[in-house]
């Protein structure tokens, strides 16, 4: 069976429960007190509380899960770039007036810095709280088959620059770590009588010249302000809602898959390393192999005329494929190389994942920053994405 064959009043229906995920999430995003939906921030727990009770309408158990993410990692990554550049950069000038030997130190707190550029030491911040909502409509008989629609709760962090000032920065820093480490291993090399340079006096000026540029990590950290996020609309609560709306729709239909069940899953701290995504793929891994479970993520939709499915998982993304053929809904091929997604997440897992999104190759004006707002609601796009669901949910459960 079709979805659409569940109902006589199937499409008015389905235009039903796009409304109620349109004015729910308006509603929501009316009061610029709820821009605080950055990882662990209060507004994101406002949401999935909000949400929570309306799943509890529409399926059969509804639980949280709870776990801990690092909300000011990238701040205190940079924070230690800086920090470390300026002791590689104190290391050569002493190393030039002392002992050229200390110019080890030099290399080390070098190295310290591409690590801490990279990440590896933002875990060691300050951990919060956050939530996940999973929600489960069970089926009529034996589970065979899952359906988990995936949303992120969390909207990206406030920040002061823009996408393309921000990536021109952190390109600058990680030539000038490059730049500092370069120099530390060509100096010890003439230092160990390795390397013959002429101009040694004159290159050894330079440990006074790149400590200067450790400004340019300081400019990065405080360029992301961790106590306020965009409003997010697009990326992602309209996704948070459209979920909700296609259970609402099996609900309100009193209908139920045979042998697959039908979840929702809302995700926190997208924005912080995926830490609700990575939760969930840790408590849930033996009942996920259990069954074939696919995941299906909805993720920034906003234009019905760029709906694309995006899967590394090509069984996965026929499936969808199939189902936008029955849903008569016209899919576009597009690689937004830029998007943020739990994808990946769920592919280390082991998890069949799809991404139904509207993002281009090229990134929207909104993306990601204060342009994100109810403006940016589209019912056709909600509506393409319910039905979307809904057949590859029926489509799923008659293989």
């Amino acid at each position: 069976m079709k979805a659409s064959e569940t109902s006589e009043r199937y499409a008015g229906k389905v235009r039903e429960c796009c409304n109620y995920a349109a004015r729910s999430a308006k509603n929501f995003i009316k009061d610029e007190k709820n821009y605080k939906r950055q990882p662990c921030g209060e507004d994101e727990k406002k949401l999935a509380e909000t949400l929570k009770e309306d799943l509890s309408t529409f399926c059969d158990t509804v639980s949280e899960e709870t776990y801990l993410a690092s909300q000011k990692a990238y701040i205190l990554s940079n924070f230690l770039v800086f920090l470390f550049m300026i002791l590689a950069g104190a290391a050569a000038i002493l190393g030039y007036f002392i002992n050229e030997l200390i110019i080890i130190a030099s290399l080390v707190f070098s190295v310290l810095a591409l690590f801490a550029y990279f990440g590896a030491f933002g875990g060691t911040s300050k951990k919060l709280e956050g939530r996940n909502v999973f929600a489960v409509r069970n089926c009529n008989g034996d589970v065979k088959n899952r359906i988990i629609i995936e949303a992120n709760l969390d909207a990206p962090f406030k920040r002061k620059l823009s996408r393309g000032v921000e990536r021109g920065l952190k390109m600058f820093n990680l030539l000038l770590i490059i730049l500092d480490i370069a120099f530390s291993v060509v100096a010890l090399l003439i230092t160990y009588g390795e390397l013959e340079f002429s101009a040694y006096e004159y290159f050894i000026y330079a440990a006074f010249v790149l400590p200067f540029f450790s400004i340019v990590p300081i400019v990065l950290s405080r360029s992301v302000i961790a106590s306020a996020s965009t409003p997010g609309v697009a990326d992602n609560l309209i996704g948070c809602y459209t979920a909700c709306g296609a259970l609402r729709y099996m609900s309100e239909m009193d209908l139920r898959l045979e042998n697959t069940e039908l979840c929702v899953l809302l995700t926190g701290a997208k924005n912080a390393k995926y830490a609700g995504a990575k939760t969930y793929c840790e408590s849930h891994k033996d009942a996920d192999a259990k069954v074939d479970t696919t995941i299906i993520s909805v993720n920034t939709i906003y234009d019905v005329a760029t709906t694309s499915v995006i899967s590394d998982n090509k069984k996965a993304e026929k499936l969808v494929r199939d189902a936008a053929s029955i849903a008569e809904v016209k899919l576009i091929d597009s690689k937004p190389k830029y998007m943020s997604s739990s994808a990946k997440v769920f592919k280390k897992a082991g998890i069949s994942n799809v991404t139904i999104t509207s993002l281009t190759d090229e990134a929207p004006a909104f993306y990601g920053n204060m342009e994100d707002t109810a403006y940016n609601i589209s019912v056709p796009a909600i509506e393409a994405a319910i039905k979307l669901i809904l057949e590859t949910a029926y489509l799923k459960d008659a293989q």
